[in-house]
């Protein structure tokens, strides 16, 4: 009997303390991009187009940060891009040349195939979706091509109720 009494009052004790009510912290989202480019006195960023390689586009990495009071958001959160610019593919969008090694171990093309049929294609020029990592940083890469020198790019991110643009000359 004095076991159950022993059993009986450390429960009481145990499950008559008070819950403490603990107060959601509420979300309190900023959001900041750089452009990782020099810019200009209006501050405006500058991408110089590379045209010396044989790729079609210039490959350029935005960053900046999404913080949840101050921190870091946990768990990671999806950001939303957008570009200004896009482009369309011509009918040919790829060559594919297979190559081997002849018998004086050079190399030889032997065969080149051309896909067609993506003629009219729209391609746009950034990475539409990235999710915040650590220390709440945010990434894109963006890719606008030769013909677009002389226009102003706006890269527009998006979370929840926050937007923030930054534009970009493209030289």
């Amino acid at each position: 009997m004095g076991k159950y009494f022993g059993i009986l009052a450390l429960s009481l004790l145990l499950f008559s303390c008070e819950d403490s009510i603990v107060e959601p912290i509420s979300d309190n989202y900023t959001m900041e991009l750089d452009g990782r480019l020099d810019t200009t006195l209006e501050g405006l960023y500058k991408l110089k187009l590379d045209s010396s390689n044989n790729s079609v586009q210039t490959i350029h990495r935005i960053t900046g940060q999404l913080l949840n009071n101050g921190e870091e958001p946990n768990p990671p959160q999806l950001v939303e891009w957008e570009s200004s610019h896009s482009w369309t593919v011509n009918d040919t969008a790829y060559v594919f040349i297979r190559r081997t090694i002849n018998y004086l171990g050079d190399w030889v093309n032997v065969d080149t195939i051309y896909v067609t049929g993506f003629g009219g294609s729209i391609v746009p020029t950034i990475n539409e979706f990235s999710y915040s990592g650590t220390d709440g940083e945010i990434n894109t890469v963006i890719a606008p091509i030769d013909e677009m020198v002389g226009d102003t790019m706006i890269v527009k991110a998006t979370f929840r109720d926050l937007e923030e643009t930054i534009r970009i000359i493209l030289e």
